[in-house]
């Protein structure tokens, strides 16, 4: 049997484990069910996410099989399957999941192997598959994704720990397969393996959910939280890294991936919990955001810069833009200068920043510094258009006299 790993699932964690795996260890093979993420790979077309990931002109030491037929030689298989989101919701459709775990546990295997799960699953879900789906030639593993948006490569090729779920019979194997990793590695349970997973993003969500609760609170108050998150950050109980800039939403849609396996519980206090958290983001979003456009009397047209969650990677999962979507007087178009790719069907894309007088408002999310010389200089006579700024940009970068700030400078926003 082929001593190459194979990873199968050529969306986000597959791409980026089967490069970097290329890169730090060895030769990798990879396969996709679907048959359009394949030749995408080949192609060279790889995840948006991952800026970084999109400046690779080569692939070299990775073997793309182009059948399943190819699948039973190899002994150590990764399934990288992301589970994919509802767009609007970020609700998760694990069935996915199953389907490729499904097909992998009717492969004929001559010898023993090795199925590492990397996909983001609820707490059980490992060993259902497992039960649901036997084989005695496959031994299943799941390992812990704590990949981060927009800096995966990093994170894969220099992690802080490697944690797994499985049998001990397998810390042997792990320890040798995964000896070139110089950090601490932990075997556990699926379950509990899988219940880490969730913990660490269910501990940003209620990061992010406390920080937009207190700019509420600071709101009230006639107070900007912003103003203070450097001294909480001092607090060693908090720390530098702590996610503690307030936003309009949670979105994205990966914390919300794990929101949803927490609430779909019989546990009637958890889900009380979860969704009171959940409600604060979606208030903001509608209250801090969207209202600011009730009231029109006309259509307007309104222009989004930068369309993504976050600059460091591209996702509109749940995004905070969709709120808009529902107000038929808003004709909405955007325009991405690091995105300059994307095509989506929600909303209209412009090539370049002319006739600005167009519009009503301009929603800066974020853009270079090229954009925003172009903003300002394109603006200049127009002091019936409106800029509002969600940027995480303390200085101000656009003219005095058409500018609103989300929280920065201006905390009646709302």
């Amino acid at each position: 049997m082929v001593n190459i790993p194979l990873f199968i699932g050529l969306t986000h964690i597959g791409q980026v484990y089967s490069y970097c795996w290329s890169q730090k260890i060895n030769s990798a093979a990879v396969f996709d069910f679907n048959l359009n993420n394949l030749e995408k790979f080949k192609k060279k077309k790889f995840t948006i996410e991952e800026p970084e990931l999109n400046k690779v002109k080569k692939i070299s030491n990775i073997k793309i099989l182009n059948s399943e037929k190819e699948i039973n030689k190899y002994k150590v298989i990764f399934l990288t399957l992301d589970t994919p989101l509802d767009l609007k919701s970020g609700k998760p459709k694990v069935y996915l999941i199953e389907k490729y775990f499904k097909k992998i546990s009717k492969i004929k295997f001559n010898k023993k192997i090795k199925l590492i799960v990397t996909s983001q699953i609820p707490v059980g879900f490992t060993k259902k598959l497992k039960n649901k789906y036997p084989n005695k030639k496959i031994d299943v593993l799941y390992m812990v994704d704590t990949l981060k948006m927009g800096e995966a490569q990093k994170r894969f090729l220099f992690p802080s720990q490697l944690i797994f779920g499985g049998q001990n019979s397998n810390l042997k194997f792990l320890k040798r397969f995964f000896k070139k990793f110089r950090c601490k590695k932990y075997l556990f349970s699926y379950e509990e393996a899988e219940l880490i997973k969730i913990s660490i993003n269910i501990f940003l969500f209620f990061s992010v959910s406390y920080a937009n609760l207190m700019d509420e609170y600071s709101r009230d108050k006639s107070l900007n939280f912003s103003r203070i998150l450097n001294v909480l950050k001092n607090d060693k109980r908090i720390g530098k890294n702590a996610y503690l800039n307030p936003s309009i939403s949670i979105s994205g849609g990966h914390l919300e991936r794990d929101y949803f396996y927490l609430v779909n519980t019989k546990n009637s206090l958890i889900k009380k919990s979860m969704n009171n958290l959940m409600n604060i983001n979606s208030y903001r979003k509608t209250n801090l955001f969207a209202s600011k456009f009730q009231k029109l009397k006309k259509k307007i047209k309104i222009l989004i810069i930068g369309l993504s969650y976050k600059k460091e990677s591209f996702s509109i999962v749940n995004s905070i833009f969709f709120e808009l979507l529902k107000n038929k007087k808003l004709e909405i178009f955007y325009y991405d200068d690091k995105y300059k790719d994307i095509k989506n069907k929600y909303f209209k894309k412009i090539d370049k920043l002319k006739n600005l007088n167009d519009f009503k408002y301009i929603i800066f999310n974020y853009g270079s510094n090229k954009t925003i010389q172009q903003i300002n200089k394109n603006t200049k006579n127009n002091n019936n258009l409106k800029i509002i700024n969600l940027s995480t940009e303390r200085k101000k970068i656009f003219k005095e006299n058409n500018i609103e700030y989300f929280d920065k400078e201006n905390i009646n926003f709302a």
